[in-house]
Parts: structure tokens; C-alpha cells; sequence
């Protein structure tokens, strides 16, 4: 999960960079190239609770047949923090706006830089309070990453019933047993009676 979304959070923000700029993800300070950056060091990793699936859910092929159930999705809150590391003040502040840009809460990121790993489930970037204010004597941003961790569909799942043969009685009596077959197990349904009852309802005169 947290791969997938530092790629987004790069293919993001890489329009909205000054030239010659890119999206790093170490702690800040760390030599990493000379050119200007935007640094995201992921600082807290929090579970987000409230917005967790409970139930699994089935996966079916085209024909409609049950193949598989995906465990509960569980979502998690990624605090990153941000720095511009640029020798012209220009070029940092441009860095910095392209982050208040792009941590708009209203805006899920496009389904194209998610890839098949979250499987279309949205994600969304926040403002946040920094956890380290004034690092390393630079503007740090808090940004929190509200993103899915999609776990591995379980395809070990019990076939379908071949079939249910159903018998229906005389009121008052119980119908007969079907006639066993070889393809009775243990466990399967032999038989299943729908059984009337007729009820007299006798009313007198006051």
C-alpha cells in the first residue's frame, strides 16, 4: 500500500512542479541528488477505524458464480511530512504551493495513478499539523494520505449445491423418502418435506 501510494502522491504533484524539480520520499536532509525537491518523510501511520469495511465480500466470475471473497478492506491515515529543499526561496515556495494544491480533501486522486493494487478505492490527501514544526529551520507541511489496504482474495471457497429435490405431502402426512442414490453423502440434504396442517376455526353466537 504505502508503494503504491508514494507513486501517486509522485505522479500527482509532477504536474504541478516548477521545471527541473521532483518528489522525493526520505527524511529531510538526506542527500539525495542536487537538484531541488519536494521531500515527504512518512512520520505516523495511524488505522482509520471509522471508515474500515466489517464484511467480506463476494468476488464473482461473468457467469455470476461465486469464486472467491475478499477480506474486509482496513484504511489508514499515512502523516507525512513535507519540505522543500531548493537554494532559490522562489523555486521552494512554488514547491510548497503545489502541496496546499494538491491536499484538497474534497478530491479523491484519479483512478489512473491508483493502479489495479487499491482496486479503484478512492484516496484522498489532507492538511495536517506538522509533527517536527520548523525543521531543520525550513516550513515543514503536514500531510495526511487517507488511502485502502486491499488484502488477497481468498479463493478457497466450498462448491455450490448440485441440487435440492423437494417433496410435498397430503395434509397431515409426511412425505416418503426419496429413493437414495449414489451420489448421497453425508452431510447433503436426503430430502425436505413441506407439510399442511388444516385448522378448524369454530365460532359460536354471543
Amino acid at each position: 500500500m504505502i508503494a503504491d501510494v508514494n507513486r501517486a502522491v509522485r505522479g500527482l504533484l509532477a504536474p504541478l512542479l516548477p521545471p527541473g524539480c521532483e518528489v522525493v520520499f526520505r527524511a529531510s536532509g538526506e542527500p539525495d541528488g542536487d537538484g531541488p525537491a519536494l521531500v515527504w518523510f512518512l512520520a505516523g501511520i495511524r488505522e482509520d477505524e471509522k471508515s474500515a469495511e466489517t464484511d467480506w465480500a463476494d468476488v464473482r466470475d461473468e457467469g455470476g458464480r461465486v469464486v472467491g471473497r475478499r477480506p474486509p478492506i482496513r484504511r489508514f491515515d499515512l502523516n507525512y511530512q513535507v519540505t522543500a529543499e531548493a537554494t532559490d526561496p522562489a523555486v521552494a515556495a512554488a514547491l510548497l504551493d503545489s502541496v496546499l494544491v494538491a491536499a484538497d480533501p474534497g478530491k479523491r486522486v484519479p483512478a489512473a495513478l491508483l493502479g489495479e493494487s487499491l482496486a479503484g478505492r478512492p484516496v484522498t490527501l489532507r492538511l495536517g499539523e506538522p509533527a517536527y514544526p520548523g525543521l531543520a529551520h525550513r516550513t515543514t507541511l503536514g500531510v495526511v494520505v487517507n488511502a485502502p489496504l486491499v488484502l488477497p482474495v481468498v479463493t478457497d471457497v466450498a462448491a455450490p449445491a448440485e441440487e435440492i429435490r423437494l417433496g410435498v405431502a397430503a395434509p397431515g402426512r409426511s412425505a416418503p423418502a426419496p429413493p437414495a442414490t449414489g451420489r448421497d453423502k453425508p452431510g447433503r440434504w436426503r430430502r425436505a418435506a413441506i407439510e399442511e396442517e388444516a385448522h378448524a376455526v369454530r365460532g359460536e353466537d354471543e
